[in-house]
């Protein structure tokens, strides 16, 4: 019984200490989820670097995409952001998409772990149709809340791709939602959002499993499982790789 007693009072005294720890700047239990964004921002003057690999297949197509990212906290509520995804070597295009953008922490409680952030992209991305490089905008949103030691994430966004070269104009919806547990240096998760992808309607579950075995560096693997709008279904692999460092 005095075992369980200390592991009781162990797991509460931990609870407690989590709004400490929001305190000193709302971070999030992980820097990015693999579906959505993170809602935190940067703090002022640091530097997030990340970088990654996504495999998945659809219809019988096998695509591979090498995502690197940047972020830079202009205060501790406005950062600049900037993304790429390249193809692997056996793909001549090179590059699929590029885009830059700056989010805005419309809330950042530190006390409460709470983050409301919204914020505009400019892309260029890769058309199916042509394969030329159409621009585009993405406005969103995202809010990450902390529970104890779980965080939630919510994104949502809108790719808006005007018509040009007598290609009409789109308009990909992409909703995701997420949570993460603190375990030590582990941060098991699991995901799950709804997009279009290239016109079909598409349903993702993914779990998934970072590491984060110092601050500053976090690394992690899901396995996003898709359900097209026709019933056809398929699985991929994504991992990820963070750097973090600066700040105050």
């Amino acid at each position: 019984m005095a075992n369980v007693r200390q592991l009781v009072t162990v797991g509460v005294v931990g609870l407690f200490a989590v709004p400490a720890v929001a305190e000193e700047g709302v971070e999030g239990r992980v820097q990015e989820f693999f579906l959505g964004d993170g809602a935190p921002p940067q703090q002022r003057g640091e530097v997030q670097l990340g970088t990654g690999l996504e495999w998945t297949r659809q219809e019988g197509e096998t695509r591979f995409e090498v995502p690197v990212l940047g972020e830079y906290g202009l205060s501790d509520r406005i950062q600049l952001e900037a993304q790429v995804a390249l193809t692997t070597p056996e793909d001549p295009r090179g590059l699929d998409t590029a885009e830059v953008g700056v989010g805005l922490a419309l809330v950042n409680d530190r006390q409460r772990g709470f983050t409301l952030s919204l914020g505009m992209d400019v892309e260029a991305t890769r058309d199916l149709a042509d394969d030329r490089f159409r621009p585009g905008f993405e406005p969103y949103l995202l809010a990450y809340q902390d529970v104890g030691p779980v965080g939630f994430n919510l994104q949502l966004k809108a790719e808006q791709l005007p018509g040009v070269r007598g290609l009409g104009s789109e308009l990909h919806p992409d909703l995701a939602a997420g949570a993460v547990l603190a375990l030590g240096p582990l941060r098991p998760m699991v995901e799950a959002g709804w997009r279009d992808e290239d016109g079909t309607s598409t349903m993702l579950l993914s779990p998934g499993l970072m590491a984060r075995p110092m601050k500053s560096l976090e690394f992690g693997v899901a396995v996003p499982w898709r359900l097209h709008a026709g019933g056809e279904r398929d699985v991929g692999v994504m991992g990820m790789l963070i750097w973090q460092g600066g700040g105050a």
